[in-house]
Formats: structure tokens, C-alpha cells, sequence
């Protein structure tokens, strides 16, 4: 009788049966609504929860919602450019001594004091004494582009010119510590590179990631996450042991304003790979707490979840909407702070995603950006499916300028 048993128990019914008795956590309760419509969307036979997609055979991941939910604190907040009309800023923000400095039309910094986003009215008035194209943090420190100029702050004697190496073109910072300055370019579904840049010799290492995003300092390893928005999307992720060991740069300009057209089929380094699939995309990767989280996107659904033994456990809804974006770009600061520079087809930040703690905080410039909640669904007795009213997780809250 015991086969028999079992195999019921892991019969269609067997698993509605369980499904039915499941409680999942409370701060995972709308994500598993959202995942009981798409199995119906996709005429899919869910699995046995937690699981909420099995991977099929020779898949490349399951999906299942974690028995530990982070439970982050959520806000949105909308914030306009104090300059001009224009709604985007000029490059992509960066935190800068407990300030998110944002560079606007026409040309001027907004400050804005963390983690209350208030506006910081006397740095403001230091910086912005010319007119600015582009922005970075470089070794601490602020570095901008004025005119074609590199130009670095001091709180003391104000921009003077930057006499150091600049190893980046007119493109975002990905990471940095006291030996390498990492950017990436990404060709979309031709690929794209990351590249390392090695302060002690001055030279590029670069390896093949298509499209990197985010690096996650691992001992004296880096994670190199990336994800590519084509199709229905693919996301990998690699470790890198030693940079050195990867290919070296030989040119005589940065590598990244090479033509790739002509070097295209150049095989490049590559670390171990630790995660590599399909029809899912890891727009973020970082550390939270003591553990690592990927933002997902899965069917138009986005969340925080872990990664273990082939399985991504969904730890966070966050605003519970599909977060997209198509190059973002997340960077972990001191104290566990973290931003996620979320960008549009036109390379420009629409928004962006701070984590400060046990808080994720989304900052709009724009009402076009404010995430909205998913579309909820009623599913009839008939199995018929009808659309609901779609409602706002969070009201967006205008942050004044303060005297």
C-alpha cells in the first residue's frame, strides 16, 4: 500500500490536496497570488508548494518562496529635477559622503541627504559652480566632466583639474576597491565585456559577460553578475578568481571605444560559472545581511531571492511590479548601502532603488516610472478569469527642498 500512497501523494491531486493546506509566509502571500495566475496563463500544473516552477528536464532553475522572507520596508518617493523641465538625469547617481548626487539639465547637481532625501542646499552650492556633463565617484572622491574636462572636489579649495588615470570613458562606474576600477559595455545580443582595471600596473583585463551589471566582492573574489534584455531575456553569472588571469588589454586606447565590430569573435577570459539561464533575467545582484540576493525578473514579475542548489527562493515582493530595466547598474557602498541605477532604451536613469538596512526605498524623477502593483485576478468556479481593479502598493510622496 505504501507505492500506492505515494505516488498519489505526488499525483495531480495528491499536490492540489497539499497545495491547499500550504501556508506560505505573510509578507510572501500576494507574490504566491501572483504565481497561482501565471500557472494559469501558461495552462501550467503548479507544483507542489513551496516550489512554484519546477524546472522542466534539462531546465535551467525552480522557483520556490523562501520559509524566511526578508520583509523589507518599502517606500516610493517622488523626486523632480529643481532645474529644469527636462524630467532625466544626465548620468547615473552616485552616493557621495551620505548624499545622492544626481546630475540634471543643465548641467547642475541635486543633493540629497540620506536617508531622509532631503535636499542638501550648501553642497549643492559648492559644486555646482560651472556646468557639468557626466559625474563618477573615484577613490572617494567626486569626479566630474566639464566641458571635455575631468575635474575633481575638494571641500576644501572646491573642483580643481584630475591629474590621476581615467580609466573609464563617458560611461558608469560598475565597481571599485583599492585595486581594480570595473566597468562593463554591453552589444546586447552580441555580447559585451567587463572590464578590469588595475590601478598598481595600469592595465585592463577583461572578460566576456553580456550584459554585466553588478559585482559582488566574494573574499578576494569578484561575482560578476549580467543579464541580457532580448527576448524573452538570459541572465549568467560568473566568479573570478584572479582578474590577471583573465585576457590583458594591448591597445592603445581603453578597450571599451574599440570598434567591436572588428575584434568581435576574439575569444576572451571567462570565470566559473555559477548560474546561466534562460527566459529569466537577474537585473541586480548584492549583498544583503550575510547573504546574496538577486533582483529576478520571471514573466513579468520582479523580486529578491537567494540562490541555492539550482533554485532561486524568493525572499522579497518589493513593490510587487514587474521592475524592469534594460542596462541598470547596482553599486554597494559603505554601512550596507546600496543603489540600483535603473535606465530606459534611450541609456538614461529613469530611476533608482536604495537599499539602506532593512529599507528599500524607490526614487521616481519622473510619475512615469512610480511602480504600480501587478494586476490582481479573480479565478471563477468556472475557471473563467476576470480582471480586477489594479491598485498602488504606495502613493508617491513629493520630498520639498528644504532652506
Amino acid at each position: 500500500m505504501l507505492p500506492i500512497g505515494l505516488n498519489w501523494y505526488q499525483s495531480s491531486s495528491g499536490i492540489k490536496l497539499r497545495n491547499q493546506y500550504y501556508s506560505s509566509p505573510p509578507k510572501l502571500q500576494k507574490l504566491l497570488k501572483r504565481f497561482q495566475r501565471l500557472h494559469i496563463e501558461y495552462a501550467e500544473e503548479p507544483p507542489a508548494l513551496p516550489l512554484i516552477y519546477e524546472r522542466p528536464e534539462g531546465g535551467d532553475f525552480s522557483i520556490a518562496l523562501s520559509e524566511k522572507p526578508l520583509g523589507l520596508l518599502k517606500k516610493q518617493v517622488l523626486l523632480r529635477n529643481p532645474f529644469a523641465a527636462a524630467s532625466y538625469p544626465l548620468s547615473f547617481s552616485v552616493i557621495y559622503r551620505g548624499n545622492l548626487i544626481v546630475l540634471f539639465e543643465p548641467g547642475h547637481f541635486a543633493c540629497y541627504r540620506l536617508p531622509e532625501l532631503t535636499r542638501n542646499l550648501l553642497l549643492e552650492k559648492q559644486l555646482n559652480t560651472q556646468n557639468f556633463a557626466y559625474h563618477w565617484v573615484l577613490n572617494g572622491r567626486l569626479v566630474a566632466l566639464s566641458g571635455s574636462r575631468s575635474i575633481i572636489f575638494s571641500e576644501s579649495s572646491g573642483w580643481q583639474p584630475y591629474m590621476g588615470p581615467m580609466p573609464l570613458s563617458k560611461q558608469p562606474k560598475l565597481f571599485e576597491d583599492a585595486r581594480y576600477i570595473i566597468s562593463a559595455r554591453c552589444n546586447g545580443e552580441w555580447g559585451g565585456e567587463v572590464y578590469f582595471y588595475d590601478k598598481e600596473s595600469q592595465l585592463y583585463y577583461i572578460a566576456e559577460a553580456t550584459c554585466a551589471n553588478s559585482i559582488v566582492k566574494q573574499g578576494n573574489a569578484y561575482i560578476v553578475v549580467a543579464s541580457l534584455a532580448h527576448m524573452d531575456g538570459s541572465s549568467a553569472v560568473q566568479l573570478i578568481n584572479d582578474p590577471r588571469l583573465l585576457t590583458r588589454w594591448v591597445g592603445k586606447i581603453k578597450p571599451q571605444d574599440r570598434d567591436f565590430t572588428k575584434s568581435s569573435e576574439t575569444k576572451l577570459g571567462h570565470g566559473k560559472t555559477l548560474i546561466d539561464c534562460r527566459e529569466l533575467m537577474l537585473l541586480a545582484g548584492f549583498r544583503l545581511g550575510q547573504q546574496n540576493v538577486y533582483l529576478v525578473n520571471w514573466r513579468e514579475t520582479s523580486f529578491l531571492a537567494t540562490w541555492q542548489n539550482g533554485t532561486f527562493y524568493a525572499v522579497d515582493p518589493l513593490f510587487h511590479d514587474g521592475l524592469f530595466a534594460f542596462n541598470p547598474l547596482t553599486t554597494a557602498y559603505e554601512s550596507d548601502v546600496v543603489l540600483m541605477n535603473i535606465d530606459s532604451p534611450e541609456e538614461v536613469e529613469t530611476s533608482c532603488l536604495l537599499f539602506t538596512g532593512k529599507q528599500a526605498i524607490k526614487i521616481n524623477w519622473s510619475e512615469k516610472t512610480v511602480s504600480k502593483e501587478y494586476s490582481t485576478y479573480q479565478i471563477k468556479v468556472t475557471g473563467s478569469i476576470t480582471e480586477a481593479e489594479e491598485l498602488q502598493f504606495v502613493d508617491s510622496l513629493e520630498v520639498q527642498a528644504t532652506e
